[in-house]
């Protein structure tokens, strides 16, 4: 299991099309354009995945759809990686078998973890894409947030932060009926 992300796992000199665009920054105040754009960030993703969330139920992340996007992003490559923190992982527990059955054929490259102590207490929520895209909703509950494209500074703070969560957190959803 990775006790931590692997820090040559997202190329820290170009984002994830090997482009050096501009870095661009779109505010959101509803939650329709959360959802858009973690849409977005789903589809840039190359190599690496972060996804802070309070229980995964906004993303719809077991629509076939999305399994298959998902399971297309892991055979991308050997490196590709999928690291998910929640607060709470009974949704998945209990309503995801895709995503519990896509885990089952990745387990070496995704993880379902349950964040304990601080970050089990922040208020915020994120999508991060190879260290460059984020989407982030500064308390999850409400539909303000904003999508960040193209920033390499901006996505190294939020992968920091998301280390910082990951280091606190569990595993928490396993692919077996006898174990979590």
């Amino acid at each position: 299991m990775a006790d931590t992300i692997d820090p040559g796992s997202a190329d820290a000199s170009a984002n994830a099309h090997g482009s050096t665009a501009e870095p661009e920054r779109t505010l959101l105040t509803a939650r329709s354009e959360y959802h858009a754009a973690a849409e977005r960030i789903f589809s840039l993703t190359q190599r690496e995945l972060c996804i802070f969330d309070p229980d995964l139920q906004e993303f719809r992340l077991d629509t076939p759809a999305r399994i298959e996007s998902l399971r297309s992003f892991l055979l991308r490559s050997v490196d590709s990686r999928l690291y998910v923190a929640v607060r709470d992982p009974e949704f998945v527990r209990l309503y995801c078998p895709r995503l519990i059955t896509l885990l089952a054929g990745f387990s070496t490259s995704m993880f379902i973890w349950r964040a304990e102590g601080e970050a089990a207490r922040v208020q915020d929520c994120f999508v991060l894409a190879d260290r460059t895209h984020v989407v982030r909703r500064p308390v999850a509950l409400q539909p303000r947030g904003v999508l960040i494209l193209n920033d390499q500074r901006e996505g190294l703070v939020m992968h920091e932060r998301f280390q910082e969560i990951w280091d606190t957190s569990v595993p928490s959803v396993s692919a077996s009926t006898s174990g979590q």
